[in-house]
């Protein structure tokens, strides 16, 4: 009678056990929408890439993934909003190549790009076309290059603004070629290409989609393309690699994150998931009309992505001593 009622106990005890760790298991992720923030203003590129993956995700996950837009010191805003929400799946950061960049130009950013967040994946990758003036009567690189080169400082150019991706490659430039300019920075590359097209800037490092429109009609022309393949937008320029100028194949890429000690569960499950949105046929045609390329890469790529590319720019960051305030 002892024996079986200690069996009986026994078999009742592995039941509760298993009940338990029934209980404790966490609930599938997501339960509840998520907050996708990006920390630029709502219309422009940035914000019209991450709503379209943010919708392919709210169909994939089967939860609303809504964009949150939180402009404001470079990028800055936004990206410490995300290191210090909970670390639960729930909070994403969709942020650019500058989460990399600003804790190179500022002195007290107060994150840490590699401790602060987890590296979901690469969406996408922006290829960046150097263009010019028609007034200046050239039609090739080496024909800029011959020019500035007779006329030091002369010529200027204008980028999205100071210690941004397009401030940095024409740094690169006038080293690989032998050449100064002068740099004319704007917030945003809409007034850089404006100030192009009449005239008031010689040059301008800025986006395919933005500005070819105006190439095609015969109003600029874009002469060299960051990288190292072509842009499906700026079809027939050659890279600078492939014209003889080393050290612009880094291209700026468009990054998922979340905040630090999220699961690791989350993070790959995620990161697949991304990468299904980016590359379906529908949104990848969406996403190329924007000038951007899919990627789609995991977490493990991103990362080496993201600390090649801090080595690049902290190379040219400290050289041309290159700090914002």
């Amino acid at each position: 009678m002892h024996s079986r009622f200690t069996r009986r106990q026994a078999l009742a005890l592995v039941a509760a056990m298993a009940a338990g760790s029934a209980l404790a298991q966490p609930a599938p992720w997501p339960q509840k929408p998520i907050r996708m923030i990006v920390p630029y203003a709502a219309g422009g590129g940035t914000d019209v890439f991450a709503r379209i993956i943010a919708e392919g995700l709210g169909k994939r996950l089967g939860q609303s993934v809504i964009v949150d837009n939180r402009p404001g010191g470079n990028g800055m805003i936004g990206i410490t909003a995300v290191q210090r929400a909970p670390a639960d799946g729930y909070t994403v950061l969709f942020s650019l190549t500058s989460i990399i960049q600003n804790p190179l130009l500022y002195a007290n950013v107060g994150f840490d790009p590699f401790k602060d967040f987890v590296p979901v994946s690469e969406a996408g990758r922006l290829p960046i076309v150097f263009t010019v003036s028609n007034k200046l009567g050239v039609d090739s690189l080496d024909g800029f290059v011959k020019l500035a080169r007779a006329a030091p400082g002369k010529y200027s150019y204008g980028s999205f603004g100071n210690g941004s991706s397009a401030h940095l490659y024409a740094e690169v430039l006038q080293d690989a070629a032998g050449i100064q300019l002068l740099h004319v920075p704007y917030k945003g590359e809409a007034p850089a290409i404006t100030d192009l097209l009449g005239g008031s800037v010689d040059a301008v490092f800025v986006s395919a989609k933005g500005v070819g429109p105006h190439v095609a009609a015969g109003k600029a022309k874009s002469i060299a393309v960051v990288g190292t393949e072509r842009a499906p937008l700026a079809d027939g320029v050659p890279t600078f690699k492939e014209l003889g100028y080393a050290g612009m194949e880094s291209v700026g890429w468009f990054g998922i994150y979340l905040p630090a000690g999220t699961p690791q569960p989350i993070a790959q499950r995620l990161s697949t998931e991304v990468a299904q949105v980016v590359k379906s046929p529908e949104q990848a045609s969406r996403i190329a009309a924007l000038g951007v390329i899919p990627v789609g890469s995991t977490p493990a790529e991103l990362t080496a992505t993201m600390r090649a590319d801090q080595a690049r720019w902290q190379q040219v960051i400290q050289a041309k001593n290159i700090r914002l305030e």
